[in-house]
């Protein structure tokens, strides 16, 4: 894959990012369980000066130029320049914090119910486990970008019905999906994939 400059980016503007890593096929086949396909494994949020943070095994601020060379996808949201601000201070506030690392089985455990799900004729997916079994606040990466959204923003998620999203219901592929409905007003600022 070609290395690519990323342009300048706005604070609160969102990264969608695959490797081919192990961990990120089987994030994406598990994913793909609930949502029919998943292209993407991790999410970041811009801040300024060409940084953004993200949630790996700590909530951690690093260089943008990471996603060089990555497939990516970047989203802008209809945030006013006040919401932008708010949204770096407040994420840089979370910056150190911990990782949900003993969250991801709960997206694994939904995907296996929405497949048993869909055996009886169930055609949305299910979120059961991640929303019942929120033993704690630690997000995990699309998880820390919705939470940061909906607590420093005017700004909410809707879903398909038009109804704020839960933020620990929220996978990378989910994310994609919530962006690109139109009822969410997010523009694609740029795309970037494999040869």
């Amino acid at each position: 894959m070609k290395n690519t400059k990323i342009p300048e980016l706005k604070p609160g503007d969102i990264i969608l990012s695959r490797s081919g890593t192990w961990l990120s096929k089987a994030i994406r086949w598990v994913t793909a369980l609930q949502s029919g396909s998943a292209e993407y494994t991790h999410a970041a949020a811009m801040l300024s000066k060409g940084l953004c943070i993200e949630a790996l095994w700590e909530i951690t601020v690093t260089d943008v130029k990471k996603y060089a060379s990555q497939a990516i996808q970047v989203w802008r949201l209809p945030l006013s320049e006040k919401d932008r601000r708010s949204f770096e201070r407040g994420m840089l506030q979370l910056a150190g914090g911990n990782y949900g690392l003993f969250k991801l089985p709960l997206f694994a455990l939904d995907a296996f119910s929405t497949q048993i799900g869909k055996l009886f004729g169930a055609k949305q997916p299910c979120y059961w486990f991640t929303k019942t079994f929120n033993l704690t606040n630690l997000p995990v990466c699309s998880q820390l970008v919705v939470y940061g959204i909906h607590k420093f923003t005017d700004y909410d998620f809707l879903d398909e019905q038009g109804i704020v999203v839960d933020w620990r219901t929220v996978s990378p592929d989910r994310l994609q999906d919530l962006l690109k409905l139109p009822i969410n007003k997010a523009v694609m600022v740029l795309e970037q994939a494999t040869n």
